[in-house]
């Protein structure tokens, strides 16, 4: 028995704002779908504030069985912190922001705990028909976006081959499950999460650009029964941020190259709720003789201190990845501390929001059988 990272497919030059579809192999055990996104900048970056990343371009990414049951669902930003607790470090990819310059990033589907689970995965063969479907708008026409006409995708599957295949007894499930707008100082919004399955975790997301979870939510409950009890009560969004990193050995460091326009404030990839650090360089013959760095509060930007344009290499570390948090009941590989619901009447997610008119989603993951 050995794992084939197979190539499925790669499709060239995709429309702009659409959804492109295709249908995935009818037999094969996959632990992981795997895409690559490649695409360039259609200008030179010239806005301080409009700072896009391909992942923030894409809405939707499902696998469809049978044309309408979701095994997966998750936007862009979702899945790409879904990506980064699985392989405990943020995903490859390639950023930049001059005119005809590469971007790139990979993400996975998961339907196992890993790349080579051997007890979770997809099994087409006991799935009814299968799409994948990835919705996107790169913004073709509008500045600081990306040229649609050189967007490729390919799509590689992770599966076991050879003799002594192993038999999922079930696949994870990821799927947002609410994305609103907050309303005002101390409301509560309640989440009615579905009951059933177990639960590997629960993700809340920030989403207003200049905001963090903290300055979104305020007090995160879990709740089960109606208040019967409580298995999680989150006082401080920061420091349960923060205490992920030790709790599941998460490398928080990712970089790329950013462009200076003169001696303007930049804003560098929403990729952290909340800074530890950001550094930043001359990139070849950029000019910029001194780098000033803003990290404390978000956006984190970075500044030259001369007039003069160019690309510089940066590198950031924080916590709270593509402004998600993580409530996670998989710290036992083997499943021992999963959030059982077969037994719950309800489950409720209690958010206390910090004020009106900021983004917010939820999104989790449970296990499904077959």
């Amino acid at each position: 028995m050995y794992m084939l990272r197979q190539r499925i497919v790669k499709e060239s030059d995709l429309d702009d704002n659409t959804t492109w579809r295709y249908k995935l192999p009818s037999v094969g055990k996959y632990t992981a779908i795997e895409m690559v996104i490649d695409t360039q900048r259609g200008n030179t970056r010239t806005l301080n504030t409009v700072c896009k990343t391909i992942e923030d371009c894409i809405s939707k990414v499902e696998l469809l069985a049978g044309g309408s049951r979701a095994l997966f669902s998750l936007p862009g930003t979702q899945l790409d912190a879904m990506n980064y607790w699985a392989f405990k470090r943020p995903n490859p990819r390639r950023y930049r922001q001059e005119d005809v310059t590469g971007n790139k990033s990979h993400l996975f589907l998961l339907g196992g705990r890993d790349l080579y689970d051997r007890e979770f995965g997809f099994d087409f063969a006991r799935l009814p028909e299968t799409y994948l479907e990835y919705t996107y708008d790169l913004g073709e026409n509008d500045t600081d976006y990306f040229e649609a006409d050189q967007h490729n995708v390919t799509l590689y599957g992770w599966r076991w081959m050879g003799p002594g295949e192993p038999s999922f007894i079930g696949y994870l499930r990821s799927r947002q499950l609410a994305a609103w707008a907050t309303t005002g100082t101390d409301t509560i919004k309640t989440i009615e999460l579905p009951v059933g399955h177990p639960y590997r975790f629960i993700g809340v997301q920030a989403k207003t650009r200049a905001r963090t979870i903290s300055a979104t939510t305020k007090y995160i409950e879990l709740k089960v029964n109606n208040g019967e009890f409580s298995p999680v009560n989150i006082l401080s969004p920061m420091d349960w941020c923060m205490q992920e990193v030790a709790e599941y050995g998460l490398d928080n460091e990712i970089g790329g190259l950013e462009y200076l326009v003169a001696s303007t404030e930049m804003d560098i990839p929403y990729w952290f709720s909340y800074y530890q650090n950001v550094l930043a360089q001359r990139y070849g013959a950029s000019g910029q003789p001194v780098i000033n760095h803003h990290f404390i509060t978000v956006p984190a930007r970075i500044q030259a201190t001369s007039a003069v344009a160019g690309e510089v290499s940066f590198r950031a570390k924080g916590w709270g990845f593509q402004k998600c948090l993580r409530i996670g009941f998989d710290h036992d590989y083997d499943g021992a501390d999963l959030l059982d619901t077969s037994g719950m009447g309800a489950l409720d997610l209690e958010i206390t929001e910090h004020t009106s008119g900021r983004d917010a989603a939820v999104f989790a993951q449970d296990i499904v059988p077959y």
